[in-house]
């Protein structure tokens, strides 16, 4: 039976220096040229995939933490956060120091310095973890300055003198949004991921099987951070990375190992994907 398999990018498919192991590269090719559906399943928006994932033969993409999906080429779902509540959100951020990524689906509207963090420079202590040049070119077309009008989703940072930290956002405002410690490494204050209300990649994971008419109970999805957890447990199998965060391991079937150690070749091989 060939199958529905959704994928997590980042820490699952690609390291922090922006590789994608060749291992992974080679179970993929050979999973897809035996007629098994891959999806691309992230907290990414559109412009930050790289056309070489999109050259491995992915039939979709559910971005934005589920709020974004679509399937060849199509775009099947963009649901948006509204204006009142982006601008209330921005201006918050604002006055509490927090740097934003604005994610609409289709555009990307970082604040001043958001972006500051991925470029390497002498200051590693302002920097994320690993070799972000090439997502930085790759985003560069998608760029628009100021807030936009609504938002599928917003990834913020926390430095460490602001006045507020992750447990001050999800108290504040976390009966109306779904917020999530973010997965980006950085030692020099917290990340977070922020969406609508109930929005996660099992929300997508879930649109994306009724349109292939594939039953929820028969995906396959594998990851390894606090996004995924939710698409780990309502997916019929779900795998953890060995590099996997404890509460994403927890949520899923069973563990394969780190993406160092070819952990995606050997879950492939394991489920069955490559015979």
């Amino acid at each position: 039976m060939k199958r529905l398999v959704f994928l997590d990018v980042d820490g699952t498919l690609l390291t922090h220096d922006q590789e994608l192991p060749d291992s992974a590269r080679n179970a993929l090719t050979r999973a897809v040229s035996l007629g098994h559906r891959l999806v691309l399943c992230t907290g990414r928006t559109r412009p930050e995939i790289y056309p070489f994932l999109w050259d491995l033969g992915m039939s979709g993409l559910v971005g934005c933490n589920g709020a974004y999906g679509e399937v060849d080429g199509r775009v099947l779902f963009n649901d948006q956060i509204p204006n009142q509540d982006v601008a209330e959100l921005s201006a918050w951020f604002e006055a509490n120091r927090v740097d934003c990524l604005w994610q609409t689906g289709v555009e990307l509207h970082p604040s001043r310095n958001f972006l500051d963090r991925f470029r390497t420079s002498g200051d590693a202590g302002r920097s994320i973890a690993g070799n972000w040049s090439a997502f930085l070119a790759q985003i560069e077309p998608a760029l628009r300055t100021g807030v936009p009008q609504t938002a599928a989703k917003v990834t913020f940072f926390i430095p460490s003198d602001s006045p507020i930290r992750l447990s001050d956002v999800q108290g504040r405002f976390g009966a109306r949004f779904s917020i999530i410690p973010g997965s980006l490494p950085q030692e020099q204050g917290e990340t977070g991921e922020l969406t609508a209300l109930g929005m996660n990649k099992s929300v997508g994971l879930t649109r994306i099987a009724e349109h292939f008419g594939v039953p929820v109970e028969e995906t396959i999805a594998i990851g390894d951070s606090a996004n995924d957890i939710e698409m780990l447990a309502v997916a019929g199998t779900g795998v953890a990375m060995g590099n996997g965060t404890a509460q994403a391991q927890a949520a899923a079937d069973w563990i394969t190992s780190s993406i160092e150690h070819d952990g995606l070749a050997l879950a492939f091989e394991k489920l069955g994907l490559l015979d």
